[in-house]
């Protein structure tokens, strides 16, 4: 039952913060502002990502060390994990407009990075790293959130996109 609890988590659980990101962006009152923060952010913290993965190299757990992972993964580099990237990454761009869901969306994202370490496919090193980038993600962009804002609904009014 446990490794089965960890697999389920380590797999899939990153889907429920995906939909509750999708939903709480069509409902919040602040469309505008969380679809702009979303489209720079997210693409913001996959490069800063990368970058770091080709600057930082840690292996799987199971390639230096002879554990037997809970789920099949390809041997590369296991810095940073792209599952504690993304849960990471919505959980902070959810809790600059939403405090409460933002601190449920941080509990689903250790989940998931508890349950990828447990499934022996990163290290603690791994999920953290993931989490850092996010967090600089929010923080490089949000300085510049109310000057973007503009440019964003010249942008939309140009293309005669109307969000609410």
């Amino acid at each position: 039952m446990y490794d089965f609890v960890v697999v389920l988590f380590a797999k899939y659980l990153y889907l429920l913060p995906v939909a509750i990101f999708v939903g709480y962006g069509f409902f919040t009152h602040r469309k505008k502002d969380f679809f702009l923060f979303a489209l720079v952010v997210l693409p913001v913290s996959f490069i800063l990502s990368r970058i770091a993965g080709h600057l930082f190299y840690d292996p799987r757990p199971f390639i230096d060390s002879s554990v037997i992972p809970l789920i099949k993964h390809v041997p590369d580099n296991g810095f940073p994990s792209d599952h504690a990237l993304l849960t990471g990454t919505l959980a902070s761009i959810i809790s600059v407009f939403s405090a409460p869901l933002g601190a449920l969306l941080w509990v689903f994202a250790i989940l998931v990075g508890g349950a990828r370490v447990l499934a022996h496919v990163h290290h603690t090193l791994d999920i953290v790293g993931s989490y850092l980038i996010a967090i600089i993600s929010i923080l490089v962009f949000y300085p510049f959130l109310e000057s973007a804002r503009t440019v964003f609904s010249r942008v939309l009014k140009y293309l005669n996109i109307e969000i609410n």
